[in-house]
Protein backbone atom coordinates (compact mmCIF):
# COMPACT_ATOMS: atom_id res chain seq x y z
CA UNK A 1 0.00 0.00 0.00
CA UNK A 2 1.11 3.40 -0.54
CA UNK A 3 0.40 6.76 1.07
CA UNK A 4 -0.29 10.04 -0.90
CA UNK A 5 1.36 13.24 0.61
CA UNK A 6 -2.54 14.16 1.10
CA UNK A 7 -2.76 11.02 3.74
CA UNK A 8 0.15 12.58 5.10
CA UNK A 9 -1.34 15.51 6.04
CA UNK A 10 -4.13 13.92 7.13
CA UNK A 11 -2.63 11.98 9.65
CA UNK A 12 -0.62 15.35 10.42
CA UNK A 13 2.90 13.43 9.31
CA UNK A 14 5.43 16.23 8.15
CA UNK A 15 8.23 14.30 7.34
CA UNK A 16 8.33 13.23 3.62
CA UNK A 17 11.57 10.49 4.44
CA UNK A 18 8.66 8.62 6.17
CA UNK A 19 6.57 8.68 3.34
CA UNK A 20 9.46 7.58 0.88
CA UNK A 21 10.58 5.23 3.26
CA UNK A 22 7.00 3.20 3.60
CA UNK A 23 6.84 3.94 -0.34
CA UNK A 24 10.10 2.05 -1.28
CA UNK A 25 8.89 -1.28 1.57
CA UNK A 26 5.22 -0.97 -0.18
CA UNK A 27 6.13 -4.31 -1.73
CA UNK A 28 6.80 -6.08 1.70
CA UNK A 29 3.68 -5.34 3.01
CA UNK A 30 0.03 -7.71 2.38
CA UNK A 31 -3.65 -7.11 1.94
CA UNK A 32 -3.68 -6.85 5.54
CA UNK A 33 -1.62 -3.50 6.34
CA UNK A 34 -5.05 -1.49 4.88
CA UNK A 35 -5.80 -2.19 8.45
CA UNK A 36 -2.62 -0.48 9.40
CA UNK A 37 -3.86 2.19 11.89
CA UNK A 38 -2.67 5.94 12.77
CA UNK A 39 -0.94 5.01 15.69
CA UNK A 40 0.84 1.85 14.37
CA UNK A 41 2.18 4.32 11.81
CA UNK A 42 2.82 6.98 14.37
CA UNK A 43 5.29 4.01 16.33
CA UNK A 44 6.85 3.22 12.70
CA UNK A 45 7.77 7.19 12.45
CA UNK A 46 8.94 7.39 15.85
CA UNK A 47 11.50 4.13 15.10
CA UNK A 48 12.62 5.92 11.71
CA UNK A 49 13.45 8.96 13.57
CA UNK A 50 14.97 7.50 16.70
CA UNK A 51 17.00 5.41 14.18
CA UNK A 52 17.62 8.66 11.64
CA UNK A 53 18.88 10.88 15.16
CA UNK A 54 20.93 8.12 16.64
CA UNK A 55 23.07 7.86 13.32
CA UNK A 56 23.01 11.71 13.37
CA UNK A 57 24.66 11.51 16.86
CA UNK A 58 27.04 8.89 15.67
CA UNK A 59 28.48 10.98 12.53
CA UNK A 60 28.78 14.27 14.55
CA UNK A 61 29.98 12.75 18.24
CA UNK A 62 32.05 9.67 16.94
CA UNK A 63 34.58 11.87 15.18
CA UNK A 64 34.98 14.32 18.28
CA UNK A 65 34.79 11.33 20.50
CA UNK A 66 37.86 9.93 18.39
CA UNK A 67 39.92 13.14 18.80
CA UNK A 68 39.24 13.50 22.39
CA UNK A 69 40.71 10.12 22.66
CA UNK A 70 43.97 11.11 20.94
CA UNK A 71 44.41 14.21 22.73
CA UNK A 72 44.14 12.31 25.70
CA UNK A 73 46.51 9.78 24.48
CA UNK A 74 49.11 12.24 23.53
CA UNK A 75 48.79 14.71 26.82
CA UNK A 76 49.43 10.97 28.73
CA UNK A 77 52.66 10.21 26.33
CA UNK A 78 53.61 13.66 27.01
CA UNK A 79 53.31 13.38 30.73
CA UNK A 80 55.37 10.51 31.14
CA UNK A 81 58.09 12.90 29.62
CA UNK A 82 57.25 16.28 31.36
CA UNK A 83 56.83 14.74 34.83
CA UNK A 84 60.22 13.44 35.06
CA UNK A 85 61.51 17.02 33.69
CA UNK A 86 59.16 18.51 36.57
CA UNK A 87 60.64 16.51 38.87
CA UNK A 88 64.38 16.64 38.06
CA UNK A 89 64.15 20.23 37.82
CA UNK A 90 62.89 20.03 41.42
CA UNK A 91 65.92 18.11 42.81
CA UNK A 92 68.56 20.10 40.71
CA UNK A 93 66.98 23.40 42.27
CA UNK A 94 67.01 21.98 45.74
CA UNK A 95 70.15 20.22 45.61
CA UNK A 96 71.86 23.98 43.65
CA UNK A 97 69.85 26.34 46.49
CA UNK A 98 70.11 24.56 49.55
CA UNK A 99 72.54 21.59 49.56
CA UNK A 100 75.52 23.19 47.73
CA UNK A 101 75.55 26.33 49.95
CA UNK A 102 75.12 24.19 52.93
CA UNK A 103 77.93 22.05 51.48
CA UNK A 104 80.28 25.40 51.05
CA UNK A 105 79.35 26.66 54.19
CA UNK A 106 80.88 23.11 56.20
CA UNK A 107 83.78 23.03 53.80
CA UNK A 108 87.15 25.27 54.48
CA UNK A 109 89.25 23.54 51.82
CA UNK A 110 85.97 24.13 48.77
CA UNK A 111 85.62 28.11 49.82
CA UNK A 112 89.74 28.19 49.83
CA UNK A 113 89.44 26.24 46.17
CA UNK A 114 87.16 28.92 44.71
CA UNK A 115 89.42 31.70 46.70
CA UNK A 116 92.81 30.86 45.17
CA UNK A 117 92.37 28.25 42.69
CA UNK A 118 95.74 27.10 43.10
CA UNK A 119 95.62 23.72 41.91
CA UNK A 120 94.32 24.60 38.74
CA UNK A 121 96.21 25.20 35.88
CA UNK A 122 100.23 24.75 36.75
CA UNK A 123 101.03 22.22 34.07
CA UNK A 124 103.85 24.28 33.04
CA UNK A 125 107.54 23.70 33.29
CA UNK A 126 108.57 27.14 35.01
CA UNK A 127 112.37 25.78 35.20
CA UNK A 128 112.92 27.21 31.60
CA UNK A 129 111.68 30.36 31.03
CA UNK A 130 112.85 30.80 27.82
CA UNK A 131 110.94 28.16 26.36
CA UNK A 132 107.82 30.47 27.18
CA UNK A 133 109.22 33.32 25.51
CA UNK A 134 111.32 34.76 28.23
CA UNK A 135 115.00 34.24 27.34
CA UNK A 136 117.15 36.32 29.70
CA UNK A 137 115.81 34.81 32.60
CA UNK A 138 116.78 33.79 36.07
CA UNK A 139 114.54 31.13 37.73
CA UNK A 140 115.20 30.06 41.43
CA UNK A 141 113.62 29.31 44.48
CA UNK A 142 113.77 31.98 47.81
CA UNK A 143 112.98 30.67 51.33
CA UNK A 144 110.42 33.38 52.58
CA UNK A 145 109.34 32.14 55.97
CA UNK A 146 109.96 28.59 57.76
CA UNK A 147 109.95 25.79 55.72
CA UNK A 148 108.35 27.87 52.98
CA UNK A 149 110.47 28.46 49.53
CA UNK A 150 108.61 30.42 46.45
CA UNK A 151 109.49 30.13 42.94
CA UNK A 152 110.98 33.20 41.29
CA UNK A 153 111.68 34.52 37.83
CA UNK A 154 113.87 37.43 37.38
CA UNK A 155 113.23 39.00 34.32
CA UNK A 156 116.26 41.05 32.88
CA UNK A 157 115.55 44.37 30.93
CA UNK A 158 115.18 44.37 27.26
CA UNK A 159 118.91 45.82 27.00
CA UNK A 160 120.06 43.58 28.99
CA UNK A 161 118.55 40.05 28.00
CA UNK A 162 122.06 38.79 25.98
CA UNK A 163 124.33 40.31 28.49
CA UNK A 164 124.18 37.49 31.64
CA UNK A 165 126.76 35.17 31.67
CA UNK A 166 126.00 31.85 30.61
CA UNK A 167 128.62 28.98 31.74
CA UNK A 168 129.27 29.21 35.50
CA UNK A 169 125.60 28.98 37.01
CA UNK A 170 126.96 30.76 40.43
CA UNK A 171 128.53 33.98 38.23
CA UNK A 172 125.15 33.89 36.54
CA UNK A 173 123.35 34.02 39.82
CA UNK A 174 125.48 36.62 41.45
CA UNK A 175 125.53 39.04 37.99
CA UNK A 176 121.98 39.49 38.00
CA UNK A 177 121.41 39.99 41.97
CA UNK A 178 124.02 43.00 41.21
CA UNK A 179 122.42 44.07 37.61
CA UNK A 180 119.54 44.64 40.48
CA UNK A 181 121.27 47.78 41.86
CA UNK A 182 121.74 49.06 38.18
CA UNK A 183 119.24 52.46 38.89
CA UNK A 184 117.09 51.01 36.32
CA UNK A 185 113.35 50.33 38.09
CA UNK A 186 112.45 47.33 39.30
CA UNK A 187 108.72 46.08 38.82
CA UNK A 188 107.49 42.81 41.65
CA UNK A 189 104.48 41.44 39.98
CA UNK A 190 101.61 39.95 42.03
CA UNK A 191 98.86 37.35 40.41
CA UNK A 192 96.08 36.99 40.83
CA UNK A 193 94.63 33.52 41.72
CA UNK A 194 94.43 30.34 39.22
CA UNK A 195 97.36 29.17 37.58
CA UNK A 196 101.31 30.55 38.13
CA UNK A 197 103.63 32.93 37.12
CA UNK A 198 103.70 31.15 33.45
CA UNK A 199 100.55 31.91 32.41
CA UNK A 200 100.33 33.55 28.89
CA UNK A 201 98.23 37.06 30.11
CA UNK A 202 101.16 37.15 32.33
CA UNK A 203 103.78 36.89 30.09
CA UNK A 204 102.72 39.48 28.13
CA UNK A 205 102.62 41.61 30.61
CA UNK A 206 106.15 41.17 31.62
CA UNK A 207 107.00 41.57 28.32
CA UNK A 208 105.40 45.08 28.01
CA UNK A 209 106.96 45.88 31.05
CA UNK A 210 110.87 44.49 29.94
CA UNK A 211 110.40 46.52 27.42
CA UNK A 212 110.07 49.83 29.32
CA UNK A 213 113.54 48.64 30.55
CA UNK A 214 112.46 47.25 33.85
CA UNK A 215 113.66 44.81 35.76
CA UNK A 216 110.59 42.27 36.33
CA UNK A 217 110.50 39.92 39.67
CA UNK A 218 107.38 37.39 39.33
CA UNK A 219 106.80 34.80 41.80
CA UNK A 220 104.59 32.09 43.01
CA UNK A 221 102.98 32.28 46.37
CA UNK A 222 103.17 29.42 48.57
CA UNK A 223 100.65 26.82 47.46
CA UNK A 224 101.00 27.39 43.90
CA UNK A 225 103.02 25.64 41.16
CA UNK A 226 106.87 25.16 42.04
CA UNK A 227 106.65 26.54 45.94
CA UNK A 228 105.86 24.95 48.66
CA UNK A 229 102.83 23.44 48.75
CA UNK A 230 101.21 24.82 51.80
CA UNK A 231 97.90 25.63 52.31
CA UNK A 232 97.00 29.09 51.27
CA UNK A 233 95.85 31.96 53.21
CA UNK A 234 95.83 35.57 53.17
CA UNK A 235 98.57 35.76 56.28
CA UNK A 236 100.67 33.31 54.27
CA UNK A 237 100.44 35.13 50.29
CA UNK A 238 101.19 38.68 52.59
CA UNK A 239 103.99 37.06 54.05
CA UNK A 240 105.75 36.10 50.94
CA UNK A 241 105.22 39.18 49.47
CA UNK A 242 106.78 40.96 52.53
CA UNK A 243 109.86 38.50 51.93
CA UNK A 244 109.81 39.58 48.31
CA UNK A 245 110.69 42.80 49.12
CA UNK A 246 113.16 42.34 52.05
CA UNK A 247 115.14 40.48 49.43
CA UNK A 248 114.99 43.29 46.74
CA UNK A 249 115.28 46.23 48.82
CA UNK A 250 118.61 44.37 49.81
CA UNK A 251 119.50 44.12 46.62
CA UNK A 252 118.25 46.86 44.64
CA UNK A 253 120.68 49.82 46.09
CA UNK A 254 119.20 52.81 44.63
CA UNK A 255 116.78 51.46 41.83
CA UNK A 256 113.03 52.16 42.46
CA UNK A 257 111.06 49.52 43.43
CA UNK A 258 107.37 49.27 42.22
CA UNK A 259 104.51 46.79 42.96
CA UNK A 260 102.04 46.01 40.53
CA UNK A 261 99.14 43.68 41.68
CA UNK A 262 97.07 41.99 39.61
CA UNK A 263 93.37 40.49 40.65
CA UNK A 264 94.05 38.66 43.89
CA UNK A 265 96.89 40.45 43.80
CA UNK A 266 96.32 43.42 44.42
CA UNK A 267 94.16 42.34 47.78
CA UNK A 268 97.78 41.05 48.88
CA UNK A 269 99.85 44.15 47.68
CA UNK A 270 97.85 46.34 49.29
CA UNK A 271 97.84 44.42 52.49
CA UNK A 272 101.69 43.99 52.05
CA UNK A 273 102.67 47.01 50.96
CA UNK A 274 100.53 49.10 53.92
CA UNK A 275 102.48 46.83 56.03
CA UNK A 276 106.16 47.97 55.31
CA UNK A 277 104.62 51.25 54.77
CA UNK A 278 104.18 51.34 58.28
CA UNK A 279 107.31 50.50 58.86
CA UNK A 280 108.61 53.26 56.64
CA UNK A 281 109.93 50.75 53.92
CA UNK A 282 107.30 51.73 51.49
CA UNK A 283 107.95 51.05 47.70
CA UNK A 284 108.50 53.96 45.29
CA UNK A 285 104.82 53.28 43.52
CA UNK A 286 102.09 50.94 43.82
CA UNK A 287 100.33 50.17 40.31
CA UNK A 288 96.93 47.85 40.91
CA UNK A 289 95.28 45.90 37.88
CA UNK A 290 92.19 44.56 38.38
CA UNK A 291 91.53 45.45 41.83
CA UNK A 292 88.34 44.62 44.07
CA UNK A 293 87.46 46.97 46.79
CA UNK A 294 87.08 44.06 49.38
CA UNK A 295 86.84 40.29 48.90
CA UNK A 296 83.43 40.16 50.39
CA UNK A 297 82.06 42.83 47.44
CA UNK A 298 84.14 40.91 44.51
CA UNK A 299 82.30 37.73 46.00
CA UNK A 300 78.86 39.01 45.77
CA UNK A 301 79.39 40.42 42.30
CA UNK A 302 81.63 37.35 40.91
CA UNK A 303 79.71 35.71 37.95
CA UNK A 304 80.18 32.25 39.41
CA UNK A 305 77.87 33.60 42.78
CA UNK A 306 74.90 35.13 40.83
CA UNK A 307 72.96 32.04 40.39
CA UNK A 308 73.03 32.24 44.67
CA UNK A 309 73.02 35.75 45.01
CA UNK A 310 69.48 36.76 46.01
CA UNK A 311 69.23 33.56 48.66
CA UNK A 312 68.31 35.13 52.23
CA UNK A 313 71.33 33.03 53.74
CA UNK A 314 74.05 33.84 50.77
CA UNK A 315 76.55 35.91 53.28
CA UNK A 316 75.69 32.87 56.01
CA UNK A 317 77.01 30.55 53.19
CA UNK A 318 79.37 32.39 51.09
CA UNK A 319 80.25 35.77 52.68
CA UNK A 320 80.80 34.90 56.32
CA UNK A 321 83.48 31.89 56.14
CA UNK A 322 86.05 34.21 54.59
CA UNK A 323 86.70 35.44 57.98
CA UNK A 324 87.23 31.88 59.04
CA UNK A 325 89.66 30.81 56.24
CA UNK A 326 91.91 34.11 56.45
CA UNK A 327 90.55 35.58 53.21
CA UNK A 328 89.15 38.91 53.73
CA UNK A 329 91.60 40.71 51.56
CA UNK A 330 90.07 44.13 52.63
CA UNK A 331 91.83 46.49 50.67
CA UNK A 332 89.85 49.24 51.07
CA UNK A 333 90.92 49.22 54.39
CA UNK A 334 94.52 48.86 53.51
CA UNK A 335 95.07 51.51 50.88
CA UNK A 336 94.52 54.89 53.34
CA UNK A 337 97.96 53.33 54.93
CA UNK A 338 99.76 53.36 51.53
CA UNK A 339 102.30 56.55 51.06
CA UNK A 340 103.38 56.00 48.21
CA UNK A 341 101.85 57.23 44.73
CA UNK A 342 99.11 54.94 43.50
CA UNK A 343 97.74 53.92 39.96
CA UNK A 344 94.36 51.90 39.36
CA UNK A 345 94.02 50.58 35.73
CA UNK A 346 90.49 48.70 35.19
CA UNK A 347 88.74 47.70 32.02
CA UNK A 348 85.18 48.74 31.93
CA UNK A 349 84.10 45.32 30.44
CA UNK A 350 85.90 43.56 32.93
CA UNK A 351 83.13 40.77 34.11
CA UNK A 352 85.36 38.97 36.52
CA UNK A 353 85.93 42.18 38.95
CA UNK A 354 83.50 44.99 38.01
CA UNK A 355 84.89 48.22 37.35
CA UNK A 356 82.85 49.45 40.30
CA UNK A 357 84.97 47.85 42.50
CA UNK A 358 87.89 49.74 41.39
CA UNK A 359 86.14 52.97 41.62
CA UNK A 360 85.17 52.26 45.01
CA UNK A 361 88.39 51.43 46.21
CA UNK A 362 89.76 54.76 44.46
CA UNK A 363 87.32 56.76 46.47
CA UNK A 364 88.65 55.11 49.98
CA UNK A 365 92.10 55.97 48.54
CA UNK A 366 90.90 59.56 48.07
CA UNK A 367 89.00 59.82 51.35
CA UNK A 368 91.43 58.39 53.51
CA UNK A 369 95.15 58.93 52.88
CA UNK A 370 97.20 61.81 54.60
CA UNK A 371 97.84 65.07 52.74
CA UNK A 372 101.53 64.27 51.85
CA UNK A 373 100.88 61.06 50.53
CA UNK A 374 101.25 60.14 46.64
CA UNK A 375 98.99 61.18 43.96
CA UNK A 376 96.06 58.58 43.41
CA UNK A 377 95.29 57.98 40.03
CA UNK A 378 92.36 56.34 38.29
CA UNK A 379 92.18 55.12 34.21
CA UNK A 380 89.73 53.36 32.88
CA UNK A 381 90.16 51.10 29.84
CA UNK A 382 87.85 51.75 27.37
CA UNK A 383 85.42 48.74 27.10
CA UNK A 384 84.98 48.70 23.52
CA UNK A 385 88.92 47.60 22.95
CA UNK A 386 87.45 44.14 24.47
CA UNK A 387 90.44 43.43 26.55
CA UNK A 388 88.46 42.29 29.99
CA UNK A 389 90.28 41.29 32.83
CA UNK A 390 93.08 40.06 31.47
CA UNK A 391 94.32 42.04 28.88
CA UNK A 392 94.88 45.57 29.60
CA UNK A 393 98.62 45.27 28.50
CA UNK A 394 96.82 45.07 25.03
CA UNK A 395 95.80 48.73 24.75
CA UNK A 396 97.73 50.78 23.22
CA UNK A 397 97.66 53.72 25.45
CA UNK A 398 99.14 51.48 28.59
CA UNK A 399 103.02 51.28 27.83
CA UNK A 400 102.97 55.12 27.94
CA UNK A 401 100.77 55.49 30.75
CA UNK A 402 102.67 53.48 33.04
CA UNK A 403 106.39 55.04 31.87
CA UNK A 404 104.80 58.24 32.67
CA UNK A 405 103.54 57.32 35.89
CA UNK A 406 106.28 55.62 36.97
CA UNK A 407 108.96 58.64 35.71
CA UNK A 408 106.98 60.85 38.38
CA UNK A 409 106.69 58.57 40.95
CA UNK A 410 110.63 58.11 40.97
CA UNK A 411 111.14 61.82 40.55
CA UNK A 412 109.26 62.94 43.56
CA UNK A 413 110.72 60.18 45.63
CA UNK A 414 114.03 61.37 44.65
CA UNK A 415 112.68 65.19 45.01
CA UNK A 416 111.01 64.03 48.63
CA UNK A 417 114.46 62.24 49.69
CA UNK A 418 116.46 65.30 48.74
Amino acid sequence: MSYSCERMNERHCSRPCIHQQMDRNRNSYNDDDNDITCQQEGECYQQLWWRYLIGSVKMELLPLLREQMRCTSRIRRRNRFVRPVVVGAAVVLVSVWVVVPVVYRASPSLQRFFIFLNKVGNDVNLSRPENLGLPGTRSFHLNTDDDVTVGVWHILPESLINSAPEEDPTDRDTWFEASLADTRPIVLYLHGNKGSRGQPHRIDTYTMLRRQDYHVIAFDYRGYADSSPVTPSETGLVADTKAMLAYLQSKSGRSPIIVWGHSLGTGVSCHAVADVCGQLKCPQALILEAPFNNIRDEVKLNPLSQLFHYLPYFDWAFVQPLKSIDAEFKSDAHIPKITCPILILHAQDDNIVPVQLGRKLERAARRGRPPEAGVVKFVEVDGKLGLGHNHINHSPLVPALVREFIDKAVSDTRTRNF
